[in-house]
């Protein structure tokens, strides 16, 4: 039993940790830019936000225009609308400055932990702007701000520090437990130069749960990156990387940590995965004062397939997995580019705002094809596809406790040509559409199983596989309402003073969805016909949720597919 509660505490506690290498075309929820709170900065910040002479404003605050503020300011915890002129520096920590036509200050301008929003006309700033996007932890006590450790830092007695650098260990997880690695562990090392234009370099070797103890080539990965940022304030940042590991074909828009427990505690793998091995340069960048963030790399990888493991899991071993789908296998050569707007009030619990997000890649090369249990008509090789990314997503607060959400997402190839199956896409289930079963809009890619033989010919034991994994393009529309219950709860008088007692209040709400979608795909290399789902798949349900945790009920609207799926989410919904 021990055994098998290791990869569960393992999981709670590296499967939260961000991937080094995410992919051109993974959905993900942008966070702030760069990483840690710098350690030279905090300092000259608490010194400023403890100095008698600022005037602090806890949770934002707003200086309209023709007001005058004689003094330095700092924000702590909340944005800042600036209109006015401020003589003396400004701080803004944990929040935007967001600033109108006519605003002034004659100072230096910090902004940690947010963006800077406007400000792009005539000249409002005399000093030096600043820009670190890192949060900073810090609590107030005594009326004085303090540094408050991430629970992640490292202790400095583990910190090789050598002045102009610093050389830190490494451990996290590299992906969510899965039922082809179990929990892929990275081990090594993150060095870290220390300059106007900091160098950080990160190298680790992945090892798989799911191969225990044996130490070989197959059961091993590894990542490295190395990153320049160029510009003097983090703008811009020039990388490079090179990777062996297992990723997931989408993140089904569920998070690491939720796809760890399903197929650990329920033996439910959201998430289908493919072997990659190749390396990468990059340049993305990061404007001080726009809430943009823009991406440009090369890509020359090999793919291949990932075959079905026996991770450790709670539920029966005797349930079967569920078959991975064929991979086009060969080098694959791609350029992508990917851009991201967000100016939502909050990434984790957004009530205003809108967040977008588009992505585009063209395969310029390579000779990936298809194993040939798959292409059973024709060389099995894919000509060259250009596909596409888009998802909006608009938050509203329509009155003081009420919110009305809408994503659209568009995404798949644009000019005609099938996809490779681990670039195709798939909808259903809780990421996407909840009421219907997983991958149930998947262009036929589940009706049939191809089985071959097992690993050195083994007749007795075949592996089976799909083969493809989904759509070469796909479309969602959801809507979301939420409210709040006429129910809370909050801590008694004598805890009020626990620094940790507004983590203890509740306050429950409710939530009614709606969504629809659709999928469609081309001719492929198997030589078949192309294979449309239609008409669209639409669902309904209700929720109810406190903070990030929620219990929701879904049901489908089509005939097709029938009954309540109730689930468990560890975020919201989108």
């Amino acid at each position: 039993m021990k055994l098998l509660l290791l990869p569960l505490l393992l999981s709670l506690l590296l499967a939260v940790a961000p991937p080094v290498l995410p992919g051109a075309l993974e959905a993900q929820t942008p966070g702030p830019t760069g990483g840690r709170q710098s350690r030279d900065l905090q300092p000259d910040l608490l010194r400023f936000l403890n100095d008698p002479g600022t005037i602090r404003l806890v949770g934002g605050g707003r200086i309209p225009a023709g007001t005058r503020v004689e003094a330095p300011v700092g924000v702590l915890g909340g944005s800042l609308l600036l209109g006015g002129t401020i003589i003396g520096d400004l701080v803004v920590v944990n929040g935007d400055l967001r600033v109108e036509a006519g605003a002034r200050v004659e100072g230096d301008v910090t902004v940690v932990g947010g963006s800077i929003l406007g400000g792009s006309g005539e000249p409002w700033v005399t000093g030096t702007l600043r820009l670190d996007p890192a949060p900073l932890r810090y609590r107030i006590r005594d009326d004085r701000v303090e540094s408050e450790p991430s629970p992640s830092e490292l202790p400095r007695i583990l910190v090789a520090d050598f002045g102009a650098f610093e050389i830190r260990p490494l451990l996290r997880a590299s992906g969510a437990y899965n039922r082809v690695e179990g929990l892929p562990v990275e081990v090594g090392a993150t060095l870290e130069l220390r300059s106007r234009n900091p160098l950080r370099v990160d190298a680790g070797a992945i090892w798989r749960s799911a191969s225990g103890l044996e130490v070989e080539r197959e059961n091993l990965g590894y990542l490295f990156r190395a990153e320049q940022s160029m510009g003097g304030r983090g703008e811009a940042r020039f990388g490079l990387t090179a990777h062996r590991q297992i990723s997931p074909i989408e993140s089904r828009d569920m998070s690491n940590l939720e796809s760890a427990l399903s197929t650990f505690l329920l033996r439910r793998d959201l998430r289908d995965h493919y072997a990659r091995e190749g390396w990468s340069v990059y340049l993305e960048g990061s404007p001080v004062d726009l809430p943009i963030r823009s991406r440009f790399e090369y890509r020359e990888e090999d793919h291949g397939g990932a075959d079905v493991r026996a991770p450790w899991t709670l539920r029966s071993a005797e349930r079967a997995w569920r078959p991975q789908p064929a991979v086009a296998e060969g080098a694959v050569r791609t350029l992508a580019m990917s851009m991201s707007l967000d100016t939502r009030d909050d990434p984790v619990d957004p009530s205003d705002g809108w967040w977008v997000q588009g992505q585009l890649r063209r395969q310029v090369g390579g000779n990936p094809a298809l194993p040939e249990a798959v292409a059973t008509t024709g060389a099995g090789e894919f000509d060259l596809a250009t596909d596409g990314h888009l998802d909006v997503r608009r938050y509203n607060r329509i009155g003081p406790e009420m919110r009305l959400n809408s994503r659209l997402l568009v995404s798949g190839a644009l000019n005609g040509v099938a996809l490779l199956p681990q670039h195709q896409r798939a909808l259903g289930g809780e990421g996407t559409l909840p009421g219907h079963p997983r991958f149930a809009l998947d262009c036929g890619a589940r009706r049939e199983v191809v089985q071959v033989n097992g690993p050195g010919g083994d007749l007795e034991n075949p592996t089976a596989f799909y083969p493809a994994y989904g759509c070469d393009g796909v479309a969602l529309a959801r809507i979301e309402f939420q409210g709040p219950l006429p129910v809370s709860w909050r801590p008694g008088e004598s805890l009020g003073d626990w620094e940790l007692a507004s983590l203890l209040e509740l306050r429950p709400a409710w939530s009614l969805f709606l969504g629809a979608g659709t999928g469609w795909s081309y001719p492929d290399a198997t030589g078949g016909d192309a294979r449309v789902d239609a008409p669209f798949r639409t669902d309904m349900g209700v929720g109810i949720f406190v903070g990030p945790l929620g219990l929701y009920w879904a049901w489908p609207l089509n005939r097709r597919d029938q009954g309540v799926n109730f689930f468990v989410r560890l975020s919201h919904l989108f």
